[in-house]
């Protein structure tokens, strides 16, 4: 590459360059010449005074250079007050410098370079691109800096523009998240009222630019995620002017499209009004996410999403409202599970649940969600088009109680309690479908008598004790009453209609993630090896004295639960379980403890703990209780409740339990199953509940979604918690 002359940069960079510090101006041809390998940065620190440095960097021109910048910048605290952007071409130009075309916020394949040929894609390590970046900031630090911190500012920026010039800008940016994340949640509070913003946007200023001027309050890391935002819509940066007044910054940039023309396009100048505002309101909301690298990350994404879709802006136009803004910034930063399960594939629910502010606020009873899924299901035409709706239903629900949750609008046990009537609604709705969609075929299916075969849908697990939480299986168990046949056309056994009804029921439910709303039917008698549905006489004989139920399913009918089907059924069904469950005969402890060995080290990795299965994780707290709830059961019937929590309580009353004993168990009940919560909110897997190394980033989000004051009193708590309930076992007679 020929290396330009003083000359040649001033006739390229005009009167903005010519304004610069003279002597600034006679060193710039050299630091450019140094530019040569992929990572090669100059910068140049000059102290001004009063915490302020004149510093200039030139590297190579490469995609979204100034959005790492200024993201470094921001990781090390250091404001910018204003900086002038200049890109300097390897020989002068024909025409004007600021017509040509350039790829500071948004290069891309299609765009031309200086010799008017399209610009291609790096190919090898060895592509450098055509240009040079010479970029002349002022900034102030709150901390003193020195020529050791410039040597490693410059190293550091180096290692990330070599990046983008090879080729890995996602490497490159996601490396610079981290920092600004990790300085933007060391303690910074958000207020809650957000400063207007102001975006202008002006055509006539400049006959081959637009000019875009925002005017609001300072926020960490805006420069570089407009920046980014700029790289989404195909819009290149020619200069920009940073300017910060009284606490209040004026940011100027002069913008073409990806083609280096002025955007005029009414419909690309209001895409840029609205970027611009957003995602400076983001930015000042950041530090109340709990993992703003998280909320970056993730609100980036969904930009992504949004600026590919071209009426993006109609979806925007009241985000600008501060509570939806801090629902978005808060919801980014706790959720990767949301994230993965609603929004990535899905976003078009995301605004109609945000922009809804009574829905959030409104607690939705059984009944009501019940009838509101039965209007919207039967006004349709056919059973696809019905489960498509069930299935929308059920996520915007979902997504609904799990941002009440979120945004701290309710707390844990409401959230359980809301996501399980949820989803008992659908479960209902879902077995309705089924049989609709079985009846043209089958007929109704009836006893020897004639009469109709009463059935029943019935709970286990956290839905059994309505205590579902982010993640959790929904565990179910289908009886029917008894023999007979269908009345046609085709007349099957009631043994095979109930196992194609489960069937239908299983496909009438969509579930894109493992572990997010899952129906796991493993507890039906024989587990997999089983029939789908059981009739109350394989039901009564596999859960008895003489059956073949294990110790640890005796243990989950604890938790059963009827749903829906017919009442006097499921009733049916409670007698049977409670005859085997409550009958007095004493539990197997030695195999419940060896049960409890085997998961410890067959389900939790090598040297990690796990808040479920390891010594002192929640199952030992659940099968503790239900332990003593079987113990107590057959003399005291109100034990007999299939919440966790209710049954420490009844525990307690009927005297199974001290006062002490049942405020521990609560206690550390309740803190395991938020624990978890958190981990599969903050992980975005439901299956992996390892706690991370307490020196960790992901332990520290964690203890600030549980707002503990720090990882170590986080830390203090699981061990005081897990170290009880690895206990309990003790406090448990042989024979109980």
């Amino acid at each position: 590459m020929t290396e330009s002359t003083q000359e040649d940069i001033a006739v390229q960079l005009g009167a903005a360059y010519a304004a610069l510090d003279a002597a600034a101006r006679v060193r710039h041809p050299a630091m450019l010449a140094a530019v040569r390998q992929p990572a090669d940065v100059m910068v140049e620190a000059a102290p001004e005074g009063q915490g302020r440095w004149a510093v200039t960097i030139c590297a190579w021109d490469a995609i979204g250079a100034l959005s790492i910048i200024a993201g470094l910048f921001a990781a090390h605290r250091i404001s910018i007050q204003s900086v002038n952007v200049f890109t300097v071409h390897p020989a002068r130009p024909q025409t004007p410098a600021a017509s040509l075309p350039r790829s500071r916020a948004g290069l891309r394949s299609n765009t031309p370079s200086q010799s008017g040929q399209p610009r291609t894609a790096p190919t090898a390590a060895t592509w450098l691109p055509q240009a040079k970046l010479l970029d002349c900031f002022r900034v102030s630090a709150q901390q003193p800096l020195d020529s050791a911190f410039w040597e490693g500012f410059r190293d550091e920026l180096g290692r990330l523009l070599g990046l983008l010039t090879q080729g890995n800008a996602d490497a490159a940016r996601e490396a610079v998240i981290d920092r600004v994340a990790h300085v933007v949640g060391m303690g910074i509070d958000a207020e809650r009222q957000l400063y207007p913003v102001s975006v202008d946007l002006d055509n006539e200023v400049s006959p081959i630019l637009t000019r875009l001027t925002i005017r609001s309050a300072d926020t960490l890391g805006f420069l570089f995620a407009f920046t980014n935002a700029l790289t989404m819509l195909e819009v290149n940066i020619e200069r920009a002017e940073v300017r910060t007044e009284d606490g209040l910054v004026h940011d100027t940039f002069w913008l073409t499209d990806a083609a280096g023309r002025k955007i005029t396009s009414a419909e690309r100048l209001h895409e840029l009004r609205v970027a611009a505002a957003l995602i400076k309101q983001f930015t000042y909301l950041l530090p109340r996410s709990p993992n703003p690298a998280q909320a970056l990350r993730q609100f980036n994404a969904l930009a992504r999403q949004m600026l590919a879709n071209p009426d993006w802006t109609r979806e925007l136009r009241d985000m600008e409202a501060a509570w939806v803004l801090e629902t978005l910034a808060e919801m980014m930063g706790v959720s990767q599970f949301l994230w993965e399960d609603f929004l990535r594939m899905q976003h078009e629910n995301l605004f109609p649940v945000l922009m809804d502010a009574p829905a959030l606020e409104q607690h939705k009873t059984l009944s009501q969600l019940q009838a509101s899924l039965a209007q919207a299901v039967q006004a349709l035409p056919d059973h696809n088009a019905r489960v498509r709706e069930l299935n929308r239903f059920k996520d915007r629900e979902m997504f609904r109680i799990d941002l009440r949750h979120i945004t701290h609008r309710i707390g844990f046990r409401e959230f359980s309690e809301e996501l399980s009537d949820l989803a008992e609604a659908v479960v209902e709705r879902a077995c309705a479908l089924a049989h609709e969609n079985l009846r043209p075929r089958y007929g109704v299916p009836t006893l020897a008598d004639g009469a109709p075969c009463p059935w029943s849908a019935c709970a286990l697990g956290k839905l059994g004790g309505r205590e579902l939480g982010f993640g959790s299986d929904i565990e179910l168990l289908f009886v029917y009453q008894g023999d007979g046949a269908t009345t046609g056309p085709q007349v099957v056994p009631n043994a095979n209609y109930f196992n194609e009804f489960v069937r239908a029921f299983l496909a009438c439910l969509e579930t894109r993630r493992e572990g997010i709303f899952e129906i796991d039917l493993r507890l039906r008698p024989y587990g997999n090896k089983g029939a789908m549905a059981s009739s109350l006489r394989a039901f009564t004989e596999y859960y008895s004295g003489e059956g073949f139920a294990r110790q640890f399913e005796r243990m989950a009918l604890v938790r059963l639960r009827p749903l829906c089907g017919t009442a006097a059924l499921g009733a049916r069904v409670q007698a049977a379980r409670d005859a085997f469950v409550y009958s007095g005969t004493p539990l197997d402890m030695a195999d419940i403890h060896h049960l409890r060995s085997r998961q410890a080290n067959e389900l939790v990795p090598e040297s990690q703990t796990s808040a479920k299965y390891s010594p002192g994780g929640l199952v030992d707290v659940e099968y503790y209780v239900q332990t003593r709830q079987i113990a107590a059961g057959r003399a005291e019937v109100s034990v007999r409740v299939p919440n966790t929590l209710d049954a420490i309580e009844r525990l307690s009353q009927t005297g199974n339990l001290s006062q002490t004993q049942a405020g521990e168990l609560g206690e550390a009940y309740s803190f395991l199953r938020r624990l978890i919560d958190a981990l599969r909110a903050v992980r975005g897997h439901a299956k992996d509940l390892t706690i991370p190394p307490t020196d960790s980033r992901e332990f520290a989000y964690l203890s600030q979604r549980l707002e503990y004051e720090s990882p170590f009193a986080l830390q203090a708590a699981i061990s005081r918690h897990m170290g009880y309930c690895r206990n309990v076992w003790e406090l448990v007679a042989p024979d109980q």
